[in-house]
């Protein structure tokens, strides 16, 4: 019978989670809402799982989901266009994520009565946007080019800045300012994630024509960026900066039509790959939920209006800055606020890291994260299809991007 559960569950999660993602163009829904609902189903609810079997594993695949998107995401922005777009992305990214984190420290000042070290802290964890989230989503809604990259830069940046920010404040001591340990901690951690992830897209970008028509030349790709991530984290850095570098110049090296071809095949196997780290993820993430307790119920409502009105603030505040775009762009700026994957990652990363201090952390992260994609689903219900009809909401749909190739003549993201 532990067999039985052991193959089977993955197989029949595995084609739930294919079937979720391309209902998604009909239901508008977002499947990472139907791989937590799956998760909660199979432990919370009917206990069929236990949630302790997952707690070792969880932070890991939630990691490596981070790693795979980041780079994969990296891929997919052409050089010049990120350059343009990158002031007003970073800049929305910065004042939406400081003034969450403000408004939540003072929430948690507030309503249980946390220092503001803890209180930022807290604020640190939910205040980022999930790149596993709205990078996917934004290719099924219509929107203009300048507000797609400007998000994909915003939840790329933002999830970056929250796990540099989470790791400077648990490794501040207690004679150094928060303003000092948090220059000090960003600059040390940009400059040697950018660094390593330059050099590594460059050298790579030269090795990968000698390897890449060699069998298992994917999987050999795959220990590079694994490589990359661990010796970013080595050297003190965040490792998850080096990885957008890195997928980033290695999208906009010089390539050859050979190139072309196989960097094609390099993305839809990545694309594959990442969707079931992300399915698994999500799944397991639903499995371990917890619901908030009666104590709690006044601090998460208030920590909700805090997320809201921070985003509606930063929106307001940067919409100035981003180029080619109509004030009605801004309600979808507004709306793409999810949080995903890196605050479940950060909730577990804390709470093991301080105790019982923060107990209830990840059942506040797993009430954030339902609550944020709620304002996703509003966002494509609301959005029109391009063309009549909308593409798949996951990035696994390697399949239409190299159809588009093979229509356009050239690809669109380099390696």
């Amino acid at each position: 019978m532990d067999m039985v559960r052991i193959f089977g569950l993955p197989a029949a999660l595995l084609v739930i989670a294919v079937m979720a993602n391309r209902l998604s163009r009909w239901t508008r829904v977002p499947d990472i809402i139907v791989l937590l609902l799956i998760g909660v189903g199979l432990g919370p609810m009917l206990k069929l799982v236990d949630p302790s079997h997952f707690q070792a594993m969880v932070r890991i695949l939630g990691m490596l989901a981070l790693i795979l998107i980041l780079f994969e995401g990296g891929l997919e922005l052409r050089l010049k266009e990120a350059i343009r777009y990158s002031p007003g992305g970073i800049l929305l990214a910065v004042v939406s994520y400081g003034f969450t984190v403000g408004l939540i420290a003072a929430v948690a000042k507030l309503t249980l009565h946390m220092s503001w070290l803890d209180g930022a802290l807290l604020g640190a964890v939910l205040g980022s946007t999930s790149a596993a989230v709205v990078l996917p989503a934004i290719k099924q809604i219509e929107a203009p080019e300048a507000i797609k990259i400007t998000l994909t830069l915003e939840a790329s940046l933002g999830e970056i800045v929250a796990v540099l920010t989470v790791g400077t404040l648990m490794g501040l001591n207690g004679g150094e300012s928060l303003v000092e340990g948090l220059i000090t901690g960003f600059g040390h951690h940009v400059f040697i994630d950018v660094a390593l992830g330059i050099a590594a897209g460059v050298a790579w970008s030269r090795l990968w024509p000698l390897v890449a028509d060699q069998k298992f030349s994917n999987a050999l790709n795959l220990g590079t960026i694994l490589g990359v991530f661990a010796v970013g984290r080595y050297f003190g850095g965040s490792g998850l900066l080096a990885e957008l570098v890195f997928g980033l110049t290695l999208a906009n090296m010089p390539q050859t039509p050979d190139m072309v071809r196989q960097s094609e095949r390099m993305l839809a196997f990545h694309s594959e790959l990442t969707f079931l780290v992300r399915s698994f993820f999500f799944v397991i993430l639903g499995i371990m939920a917890q619901v908030v307790s009666r104590a709690y119920v006044i601090p998460i409502l208030a920590i909700l209006v805090a997320l809201v009105l921070a985003r509606f603030v930063a929106v307001r505040a940067t919409r100035w800055s981003i180029r080619d775009i109509l004030p009605a762009d801004s309600e979808l700026l507004f709306l793409m606020m999810p949080r995903g994957l890196i605050t479940a990652v950060l909730a577990l990363q804390v709470l093991a890291a301080r105790g019982q201090e923060f107990h209830f952390l990840p059942a506040m992260a797993f009430t954030v994260v339902l609550f944020t994609n709620i304002f996703v689903v509003v966002a494509a219900v609301t959005a029109k299809k391009p063309g009549g009809e909308a593409g798949p909401l996951e990035n696994s749909g390697a399949m239409d991007m190299q159809s588009e190739a093979l229509q356009n003549g050239t690809s669109q993201n380099g390696l």
